[in-house]
């Protein structure tokens, strides 16, 4: 088997999963419905707030806001593409037909970038949209697609998306359990940036600027802010980090047994 031919089976094996079709259209209606929640929030409070937080206000975060829960659906969308082969023991016949790993692995990353990237965004532009228009019509600061920060918020939402469906692509690699794989992106996703406030001191601070999926969010925001990482800079740090699971998830996957 080619490389091509490889490719054609993951495509083949994601786009017939059941549970693809429901993850793209329940992302892409929260993340819409979120939008739509924080802009007229967002308007309804802006008359309130200081002037200092109003020179603090990003129309551009609070429009693509719905990514937290976008990132746990792709990233469990990119475990299933490895786990459900293992729920299922169809790894093992994935593995007679092709037995080098590396080419399953690297098909199988190719497909679930060339999916979820264009979800992604698809995601972010539709967030984006309704957004505008409800913090647009509430008559505060927004945002129009020709901005420089608007197109990177798209754009940049888009590979933001797609690093998270490779993340849980390679958690599933090295776990093998989509339950387990679900519970560790919730925990690196969410639960880790809920709690960095209440880090003490330094460790809070680090955790804030370093911590991928912290660092990598900041390509969605318009507000520049001096203790955090620039956007591009904070994508670049969860996409070193993704690499380097995919590289422990490659190891994995070729010293192991189906």
């Amino acid at each position: 088997m080619t490389f091509r031919h490889a490719l054609h089976a993951e495509w083949i094996k994601i786009r017939t999963m059941r549970s693809t079709l429901w993850i793209v259209l329940g992302t892409l209606a929260f993340c819409a419905g979120l939008a739509a929640l924080n802009g007229t929030s967002a308007g309804d409070e802006y008359a309130r707030l200081s002037a200092a937080d109003r020179a603090a206000f990003d129309p551009l975060a609070t429009s693509l806001r719905g990514y937290l829960l976008a990132q746990i659906s792709v990233g469990l969308l990119g475990g299933l593409v490895i786990t459900s082969e293992y729920g299922a023991r169809t790894i093992v016949g994935t593995l007679t037909a092709v037995p080098h790993r590396a080419r399953v692995l690297a098909a199988k990353a190719a497909v679930l970038t060339g999916l979820a990237l264009p979800v992604g965004v698809l995601v972010s532009l539709t967030g984006f949209l309704i957004g505008q228009g409800t913090l647009a019509g509430a008559g505060v600061p927004h945002l129009a697609l020709s901005d420089p920060e608007a197109l990177r918020g798209v754009l940049g939402g888009g590979l933001y998306l797609a690093l998270a469906g490779l993340f849980g692509l390679a958690l599933g690699t090295v776990i093998r359990s989509t339950t387990a794989t679900v519970t560790t992106l919730f925990g690196v996703l969410l639960i880790v940036q809920a709690f960095a406030p209440a880090l003490p001191g330094a460790v809070g601070d680090w955790v804030a600027k370093y911590w991928p999926p912290m660092a990598g969010g900041q390509i969605i925001t318009a507000y520049r802010d001096p203790a955090l990482l620039s956007p591009w800079a904070g994508l670049a740090v969860m996409a070193g980090c993704v690499a380097a699971l995919l590289a422990a998830g490659f190891l994995a996957f070729r010293r192991r047994d189906a």
